[in-house]
């Protein structure tokens, strides 16, 4: 990985297949990185939404665009740091984001974070830019 990629947690990915109103400057934010990458987890998040959102063919959009993302795999070191103490409590899948993001820090200029329940907060305190693209008004 190179130095510039961006973090993308699963809530920022559905954005990318299932038009919100965030979609288009989350895009746009994305395409001034060329690496994309996220938590392993994020293939069983996307698909479960895709699945409920709009059936197999939402599911294979949604694949379209994991196949864009490197995944890091969710190893003992990650589970282990999940598993401490962030600034704000989280809920566990939002801590191996967290995780996640914090294990590539060095390799990322960002990380875009559009679930509520992860936040900015906790990945900030490690002294990660978070960033969330606002709706276009």
């Amino acid at each position: 990985m190179s130095a510039g990629g961006a973090y993308v947690d699963a809530s920022a990915v559905v954005k990318l297949f299932m038009p919100e109103a965030e979609s288009s400057p989350l895009a746009a934010a994305l395409a001034g990185h060329e690496l994309w990458v996220a938590s392993e987890l994020v293939t069983v998040e996307v698909a479960c939404a895709a699945r409920r959102a709009g059936g197999e063919d939402l599911v294979a959009t949604a694949a379209s665009v994991l196949a864009r993302i490197e995944l890091i795999p969710c190893t003992g070191a990650i589970r282990e740091r999940a598993a401490a103490s962030f600034s704000v409590p989280l809920r566990a899948l939002d801590a191996i984001h967290a995780a996640s993001a914090l294990l590539v820090r060095d390799e990322i200029a960002l990380a875009m974070v559009c679930d509520a329940d992860l936040g900015a907060a906790p990945l900030e305190a490690e002294g990660l830019t978070v960033t969330a693209p606002a709706a276009d008004g």
